[in-house]
């Protein structure tokens, strides 16, 4: 097992990268840890197989749900874990991941796991701890848990802008309400490490819609409301320092989601 201690951080689940005692904050929206890593080219078929040997492993010792993961492919050589926590209490004891697998078939293969991650050339890009916030986000006919896209948008905050960040960004929920944009959209506050970027992701279908007969620009344009989007971007730019855009895909096999895994049985019998 020495070996293989320092993957033992590479889900979060063993030796967080995050304090263990996590300042008190009340609780709000849904709270994950992400954690982003760009693999050396030539490991990367390797460090794949490596994460879906602990999906197996996790299949094996009958993870509980609640200890689920999601990852997603932000480029050929960069990926980022999307790992749900309960609340901040959770990196008190962030071991109580590992000792799920004790005494289990899958604690074999969690440890062959981690011997092959060992081996694979990757850097830790960014790890934070972020909470969803409902009143930046929104749901349509397209459920969000079923879209393998996503485009993301991080922005970072002048300092202080914090209450009129919050204000444009219901404002531009409504504004997306109102023109009938067809994609949902999930927000996230930062909570603990990372640079303090906030999140704003939306799910979507294909490129070929997203970009295409879908595109947010066009629907504005073809609504007359051209002038109002212009308005909105400019007050919105105005409270950012800096920006950053990216499209991702899901990966489901590098992934432990139990729920997912039934309802997609249930969609094939």
């Amino acid at each position: 097992m020495q070996r293989v201690t320092r993957y033992l951080t590479l889900l979060t689940l063993c030796l967080a990268m995050l304090p263990a005692s996590a300042p008190a904050q009340e609780e709000g929206g849904e709270l994950m840890q992400l954690i982003a890593w760009e693999i050396n080219p030539a490991d990367a078929g390797k460090w794949v197989q490596g994460i879906q040997k602990i999906v197996q492993a996790a299949q094996q010792a009958n993870l509980p749900a609640n200890y689920g993961w999601f990852f997603w492919q932000e480029d050929i050589f960069r990926y980022r874990l999307v790992y749900p926590v309960t609340n901040m209490a959770y990196f008190d004891d962030p071991q109580q991941w590992m000792r799920q697998f004790a005494e289990t078939p899958g604690q074999a293969t969690l440890t062959e796991a981690f011997q092959q991650l060992n081996e694979v050339a990757a850097t830790t890009k960014s790890d934070m701890v972020t909470e969803h916030m409902a009143a930046w986000s929104r749901e349509t006919e397209l459920a969000a848990s079923t879209l393998p896209h996503a485009h993301v948008d991080e922005v970072w905050l002048k300092g202080g802008m914090e209450e009129k960040f919050d204000a444009i960004m219901k404002e531009f929920i409504v504004f997306l309400d109102e023109i009938g944009y067809v994609y949902p959209l999930r927000s996230h506050r930062p909570r603990l490490g990372g640079t303090g970027e906030h999140h704003i992701v939306t799910f979507f279908d294909n490129r070929e819609n997203f970009y295409g007969k879908n595109d947010l620009d066009q629907l504005v344009e073809q609504k007359g409301m051209s002038e109002k989007w212009g308005e909105m971007l400019s007050r919105f730019s105005s409270l950012i320092t800096r920006a950053h855009h990216f499209d991702s895909d899901y990966r489901p096999g590098m992934s432990y989601s139990p729920a997912e895994e039934a309802a997609s049985d249930a969609g094939g019998s």
